[in-house]
This record gives C-alpha cells, sequence and structure tokens, in this order.
C-alpha cells in the first residue's frame, strides 16, 4: 500500500489516499478539517470510502466498521475490498497527526492529474478547434479547488464602515507580555503573527519565553510550550525558581542548599504555576503539523481560551520534506508553515531562533537582521522580529549590568525600537526596569 506514482501519463499516490482514510477511521473529526472531495481520490475504492464517510459524517453517525458496510451494503462493501481492506488502512497509519499533509498530497496530485487532461489537446497536437478562454477558466478552477477561505469584499467593507465611530476597547489588542515598554510598541502578542525571537546562545532566550508564558498565563491566556531541546522537567524547574524568586542553582539540590524562606516560596510558586494550566510538549525533532495537532486538541480542551503558542527551538524543528539536506528550503518550509499555524488557529506564535556565529565575529555584538540563519524566508513570513543582547555578556565592565535588550527590528503592523529589561540572571526572572527598586 506504498505506491506513489509521479509520472507523465499518472500522477497519484495509493500510500497518501489509504493513511487519510485510516486517519479519518481513527479519529472521524479530521473529516471537519479537510477540503478533499470522493473525485480527488485516484483508486476508485479508495473513493467510494470516502463518499460513504461523507455521507455518516453529514448524517451524524460514527464512522467506523460497522457503520461503512450498513450504509454500503455488504456487496458494495465486498467489492471495495471488505471488512479487511478496512483494517488495512488503520493499520497504514504511523500516527493522525499529519493528516492535513496526506489530504494536501492527495488534492495536489488530483490537480496535476485535472491539468494534465485540460491540456491534453495541446500534448495531442489537436488544437485547432480549442477555446483558449475556456482553457483558462477550468485552469483557474482547477487552481483554487481546496481553498478554504474567501469573503467577499463588499461585506467586508460594510463591517469596516462604523469602524471610525467605534470607540476601541481599553487595554491591550493582543496577549501582553508583561513588560510595559515592550507592550506599549507592540499592543501585545497579536493573534495570527509569527513572532521570530533571536539571540546568541547564553542571551536568556529561553528565560525570556519561560516569563512570556508565565505573564500570558497569570492573565488567563494557556501557553503551549514546544521545547524541542530542554525536558519539560527542566523548564517547569526554571518557571518555579522565576515565580519564586529562588536561585536556580541552589534548585539543583534543594535538600540541601534551601532555606526557610526558599521552601515557602517554592510551594507558592508551584500553587501559582499550577494555576496557569501550562501546556509542555518536549518532544525532540517535532515538525509543525504535529504542533499544529497539539494545538487543536489544546483548543478543542480549553474552548474559548486565547492561546500562546512558544517554540524552543527554529532549527530544531524537523521539516516535512528533507529537501535533499538543502538548508534554506528547508528553513523556508518551516517559516512559512509557523505562518500558516498562526493564521489557521488564529494565536500568536512565537519562535526563538539561534543566530549565526558571524555575530562574534564583529566590534558591534548587537544582532541584526542578516544573523539569522537562511534569513530571507524568515524575514519574509515573520510579522514581527525580534533580538535579545546582553551587553554584559560581552564586556565584563558595561554599566548595563543585569539589561536585557530586546530590538524589535521588524513589526509589520507597527514601531520598531529598542525596550530594556532588568534580567535577573541567576533566578530565570525577567522584570520591568522600573520594578527594579519597587520590589513589586
Amino acid at each position: 500500500m506504498s505506491v506513489t506514482m509521479q509520472t507523465l501519463e499518472t500522477r497519484y499516490s495509493i500510500e497518501a489516499e489509504c493513511t487519510l482514510l485510516g486517519s479519518i477511521l481513527l479519529q472521524p473529526s479530521i473529516l471537519q478539517e479537510i477540503n478533499v472531495k470522493p473525485e480527488h481520490f485516484y483508486d476508485p475504492r479508495n473513493s467510494e470510502i470516502y463518499s460513504w464517510m461523507l455521507q455518516l459524517a453529514e448524517m451524524k453517525k460514527p464512522i467506523d466498521f460497522v457503520a461503512l458496510v450498513n450504509i454500503a451494503g455488504n456487496e458494495k462493501m465486498e467489492n471495495v475490498g471488505g471488512v479487511t481492506y478496512l483494517m488495512q488502512l488503520t493499520n497504514a497509519v504511523p500516527t493522525t497527526a499529519n493528516f492535513d499533509y496526506y489530504a494536501e498530497v492527495i488534492l495536489n496530485l488530483w490537480k496535476q492529474r485535472a491539468v494534465q487532461n485540460v491540456l491534453q489537446p495541446f500534448e495531442s497536437g489537436s488544437t485547432q478547434d480549442v477555446d483558449i478562454q475556456s482553457i483558462i477558466q477550468q485552469l483557474n478552477k482547477i487552481d483554487t479547488t481546496g481553498t478554504k477561505e474567501r469573503f467577499d469584499l463588499s461585506s467586508k467593507l460594510s463591517d469596516l464602515y462604523e469602524l471610525p465611530d467605534t470607540p476601541v476597547p481599553a487595554g491591550l489588542s493582543g496577549i501582553p507580555s508583561g513588560f510595559k515598554d515592550l507592550d506599549e510598541m507592540t499592543d501585545g502578542w497579536q493573534d495570527e503573527d509569527s513572532i521570530i525571537i533571536g539571540a546568541r546562545p547564553s542571551m536568556g532566550k529561553t528565560a525570556f519565553m519561560l516569563n512570556i508564558a508565565g505573564n500570558a498565563g497569570l492573565k488567563g491566556t494557556i501557553p503551549c510550550v514546544f521545547s524541542l531541546e530542554m525536558s519539560a522537567d527542566s523548564l517547569i524547574k526554571r518557571m518555579l525558581s522565576a515565580i519564586g524568586g529562588i536561585d536556580g542553582n541552589k534548585i539543583r539540590n534543594p535538600f540541601n542548599y534551601f532555606d526557610d524562606k526558599d521552601r515557602v516560596n517554592w510551594v507558592k510558586a508551584i500553587g501559582i504555576l499550577e494555576r496557569m494550566q501550562m501546556q509542555i510538549f518536549d518532544k525532540p525533532g517535532q515538525t509543525v503539523n504535529e504542533m499544529r495537532a497539539q494545538v487543536r486538541q489544546v483548543q478543542k480542551d480549553y474552548p474559548g481560551k486565547s492561546l500562546l503558542v512558544m517554540i524552543d527551538y527554529l532549527t530544531l524543528i524537523r521539516p516535512q520534506h528533507d529537501h535533499n539536506g538543502n538548508a534554506h528550503l528547508q528553513v523556508s518550509e518551516i517559516s512559512a508553515a509557523l505562518k500558516a499555524m498562526a493564521k489557521e488557529f488564529k494565536v500568536p506564535v512565537i519562535t526563538l531562533a539561534q543566530l549565526s556565529r558571524g555575530v562574534e565575529s564583529r566590534a558591534n555584538k548587537r544582532p541584526m537582521m542578516s544573523d539569522l540563519r537562511e534569513s530571507g524566508s524568515i524575514e519574509q513570513d515573520a510579522d514581527v522580529i525580534g533580538f535579545l543582547y546582553r551587553d554584559e555578556y560581552y564586556d565584563k565592565d558595561s554599566d548595563k549590568r543585569n539589561i536585557l535588550e530586546i530590538d524589535i527590528a521588524k513589526q509589520r503592523n507597527g514601531p520598531t525600537g529598542v525596550v530594556e529589561l532588568l534580567y535577573l540572571k541567576e533566578q530565570n526572572k525577567i522584570l520591568d526596569l522600573s520594578r527594579k527598586n519597587t520590589g513589586k
């Protein structure tokens, strides 16, 4: 069942068709997430089975072996391979997480076959009676097949007609970072934005991510943290260090190093962190499609709740396709997929990125856009790009001790500039500078 053909004569993937059908049998809700039709399948058996699945879904009936046999009838079911074939479909599924990839493969291969059929007169040389305008219309229709989102301009404009006379609600339009100056610049993390935060090692990327996650969690947003390098246990300990104001070095051996104050703060921090409902996924080498499946599930588990997706870090994301080892194409695929995920779920997606070593060879170590690895596609896809920098890391005599700079170098719908924050490295804690002397 692993047949994929891509010749001039015929283009299809039996493997993709079978895996998608098997995924639907294992997780029927997938039908609501895809835009594939029975005619898009190459194998008539698979097309027939898929049409029965759609009928069952329309009748709000379960999609399983028994229901399929009932709706098809014994004779038709045997013609497509019977229950044995249905079992083969489910057994062929390594994971249901990648169903949208298989749906895309099926749709794209159908488009190739459809284009081939439309252009057949040109290939055969019999173009005398060809209606070129009709050909163009058919090709346009094929190209837009499967497109899910479309709105009529006039209806959109009518929604905006009263906008100048509508008061703007108080507060931020996006999810707060918890840092006053940063929020004034960004108006919070915006839904559907892909945000890239780049830095060299030891600048505080993970601490920044966890403080952002914690601040959002305290305001009722559910942080979804994908840690592709550090274990969930390590992240949680860092979070507790930041929340409780406890020296992270002590957490390595709390039995020996915690004093009474640390023990009290530890218990309080656990209570605070528990209320945040933070979701941590620490499986290494995840693809964006796997992350999408997790985010989709969190949205189902917490309906009506705002989500903030955070990923540590970009080059540890596994591309869906190898691209023959071409790093530029791999990063381009991942960058586009991150933006697509933000739009699909209408959430901000913050991705940390490791900067190239070129920073170290310059006199001015502050990062710039070209320091992003394979920066072209990232710069194009990202809505916001920020860079973290600590001057004292390079200059031990710097007068900016405990200062973390975040340089918003790109913001598609807002200003750019540098914000300075207080970074208490031992406690993994980041604060507004204005809080330094208040103790708040």
